[in-house]
Parts: C-alpha cells; structure tokens; sequence
C-alpha cells in the first residue's frame, strides 16, 4: 500500500491534504517542525518530529514512502534570508532525504504563483523569489510535480480570517485598482487536486497553476462576499499610495520589536499587481480536475465557518 509523506499538515492548506488523504484511506506520515501545532493533525494521524536543516533526521519516517508532498514553507519573513532557508534550503534538504531513502519517490512541491510573478516572467517579492529558489532545487531531480496556486482560501486560514470577519461586519477593504485581477482557488478543491496527482501517470515534469481559470477584480470579490454574507458590504477602496504607507509603517513597527511582519512592503506589491495571469488549462488536460463548488458556494462556505469560529 502506497505510504504518503507530508509536510506542513499543521497549516492551513495542509491540513487540508491531510483530510482527503485520510478521506481515500492512503496511510500518511506528517513530518513536523518541534514548534508546530498539533491542533489540525487528526487524532492517531502518525507524525514525527524532525530538523528540516538535517535530511538525516527524516530517515525513518521517509524510508519506504511513495509519495512526498512538501506544503510547508514561511509566508512571512524578516529578510530574503530567511525567506530563503524556510522556502528555499528546507526543500532541498528533502530532496536529499528522498535521494537517500526514498529513491523513487514521487516529490510534488507546492510553489505559489509568486514564483512566477504577475507578468508569468519573474517574482516581484522575496517570498516569490524564495518559492522559486525551491522550485530550481526540484528540477535538478527526478519524478517530481510543482503546484502554484493562486490565492487560496477556505476555512483554518489565519491570514484571510481577518478580511473575512470585516466582511461579515459590513465592511471591505481594498486597493482602488480599476484593472486586471487577480486568480482564486478554494482550499478543499486544491487539496483533492494535491491528494489526487499521484494517480496521473503524465503529470510529473510539469507545473500546474490550478485555479477558476478566469481572472477576478476587486469589484468582483466585493459582490462574491456581498452573495456570501446575505447583506449589504460597504466597499472602501484604498489609493495604491496609502496601501504602501501602511504596509511601511507596519513592516518598520514589527522589525522594531523583532517580530517578522506579515503585512509587509512585499504583501504591498502583491496586493497591488495587476498582470496576474491564468493557466491555459494545463491541470484539467492531464488530470481532468476543475473545481467542485462555483466560487460563490465556496466562499459562502468560508464565511460560514469565520461565523462559527469568531
């Protein structure tokens, strides 16, 4: 029986894959950080606590595995630097560790659309940057398959959480961008897509960027979550310039208490990009995969559980 290997089970898509791995009865094996939270990881899941900066120290939970799915990495960070060793250094030391006790291994990295950037050519952010880094150490192997989603959301999300709660209030906030847009995808279709990929021979050696396949505008989010909430969102859109003040006021107040900032000069840049774009259509041609739930249902659902999770 095929043995699955997961990191990043205690985050948000994470968890996620782990639900739909159980749900099709695959045995899987969690490799946590010994700082990682617990609370997402089903009761008897089997787990183990290990040092991503030590491929040695994942030998017994990674010997005799199938598939290795690495979901874990840092979505915020201080510096490129450390950017670069959650996203970049921790992937590679995993592709050692499956070079030395699961040769054969199938690796599926999940990336971000950062990696490649608005515009398709390069990253615009250090977490992109970062991702990309990680997606160079894949290709210099064997057997493997990157995932980029877009934006995800869904219910756990810690970061989305905050928008979704403001929603229900009433209130929305947003860059005033009056072009271009961004791409989504719903937490549970991306984690069926993830848990389901070793079942297609053609998918490895290539990149999939699964989403709505269709680009959706600030405006259009607003009326999404006016449809999800039943009520009325006032919609305050927020000229680009102030967007960037407040993400430098909040960068320079977290560095300045040793924090690492989430909404940062980086986040900025992404929420203000107008040039993201939509896979061709790639990820249905091999898998026949597409989303479960029209966007609208999917984001009722994700304002349903912030409503029983305040």
């Amino acid at each position: 029986m095929n043995k699955t290997i997961l990191t990043g089970a205690s985050g948000f898509l994470g968890s996620h894959i782990i639900d739909r791995l159980l749900e099709k009865g695959i045995p899987v094996h969690s490799l946590l950080r010994k700082s990682s939270s617990l609370r997402n990881i089903p009761e008897g899941c089997e787990f183990s606590r290990v040092d991503f900066l030590n491929p040695d120290s994942m030998a017994e939970a990674i010997t005799g595995s199938n598939v290795i799915v690495h979901a874990a990495g840092a979505t915020a960070a201080g510096s490129q630097e450390e950017f670069d060793r959650a996203n970049a250094l921790v992937t590679g030391n995993l592709l050692v560790a499956r070079k030395k006790y699961a040769p054969n291994a199938l690796f599926i990295l999940i990336s971000s659309q950062a990696a490649a950037g608005p515009t398709g050519n390069r990253p615009i952010t250090n977490y992109g940057r970062s991702k990309l880094l990680g997606e160079f150490a894949v290709r210099d192997t064997k057997n493997w398959v990157i995932v980029r989603p877009p934006a995800i959301f869904g219910p756990r999300d810690p970061a989305s959480k905050p928008v979704f709660k403001l929603a229900v209030k009433g209130i929305f906030l947003s860059p005033w961008i009056n072009r271009g847009g961004f791409a989504l995808v719903y937490v549970k279709d991306l984690a069926r897509l993830i848990a389901d990929l070793p079942d297609y021979p053609d998918v490895p050696g290539k990149t999939l960027e699964p989403s709505y396949g269709k680009l959706f505008s600030w405006k259009d989010l607003h009326c999404i979550l006016e449809k999800a909430a039943g009520r009325r969102i006032l919609h305050l859109r927020i000229p680009p310039f102030l967007v960037y003040a407040a993400g430098f006021i909040s960068q320079t107040m977290v560095h300045s208490s040793g924090k690492t900032p989430f909404f940062s000069m980086d986040k900025c840049r992404e929420l203000l990009a107008v040039e993201w774009s939509v896979e061709d259509g790639l990820t249905k041609r091999l898998t026949g995969w597409k989303p479960d739930l029209p966007v609208e249902e999917a984001m009722k659902r994700t304002v349903q559980w912030v409503r029983a999770n305040k």
